[in-house]
């Protein structure tokens, strides 16, 4: 059992380790960008030598690729919680943006260096945030938009290109900081605008 227990530790203080790694680099891609990102930096804020950061990830497209991968899949986990607790499908939409929101001002610095890297001119980077954003596309698609459109609570609309765009607005308007990192708007006028664009027999959504 002793060999067992070992494992368990040592995987425990990578694990750790690891997580240090990757919240020192959040900082980093937050506040200089990909290009500008030193890893020096980010091994100094983690409390780590570079070759451990080196250990754990080769390079720092690595360390950028596993911060995507992880963000991504942290903001889907979030909002994917709090809108499946929602029955009606229209309440999901709100529930969307309000959950969208709180994880911008719950992780303002992981947001931002997604925001970064959405609006940043490395097509991979892009790919893979989109990647991992799917279950999220597939949310609003799937959960939200087609049942609303087949109960009769949505007009008629392509449910997968509905969901692209309320994914668009979302990113938008989420990413949209004061100077003391708070954001713009609230959840609640996207979520009007949004409701009120696509209930049946309103205005349509352009």
């Amino acid at each position: 059992m002793a060999p067992r227990y070992k494992k368990t530790v040592r995987d425990e203080v990578m694990q750790e380790t690891r997580q240090l790694v990757i919240e020192a680099a959040a900082e980093e891609f937050a506040h200089n960008g990909y290009d500008k990102a030193n890893v020096n930096r980010i091994a100094e804020a983690a409390g780590f030598a570079i070759g451990t950061v080196y250990n754990y990830f080769p390079s720092k497209r690595v360390l950028m690729l596993a911060f995507v991968d992880d963000i991504a899949q942290l903001h889907v986990d979030y909002v994917l919680a709090q809108v499946k607790s929602e029955q009606d499908p229209g309440q999901r939409i709100e529930a969307f943006f309000k959950a969208g929101f709180a994880f911008v001002e719950t992780y303002t610095t992981q947001a931002k260096a997604i925001f970064n890297t959405l609006n940043g001119p490395d097509e991979e980077f892009r790919a893979r945030l989109f990647q991992g954003y799917q279950p999220l596309f597939q949310l609003l698609s799937d959960d939200v938009i087609a049942p609303s459109i087949a109960q009769g609570d949505f007009r008629q609309v392509d449910p997968v290109a509905t969901a692209g765009l309320l994914m668009l607005i979302y990113l938008g308007t989420g990413s949209q900081f004061s100077p003391e990192g708070e954001l713009w708007m609230d959840y609640t006028q996207v979520a009007d605008f949004v409701l009120h664009s696509l209930k049946s027999g309103k205005e349509n959504l352009r």
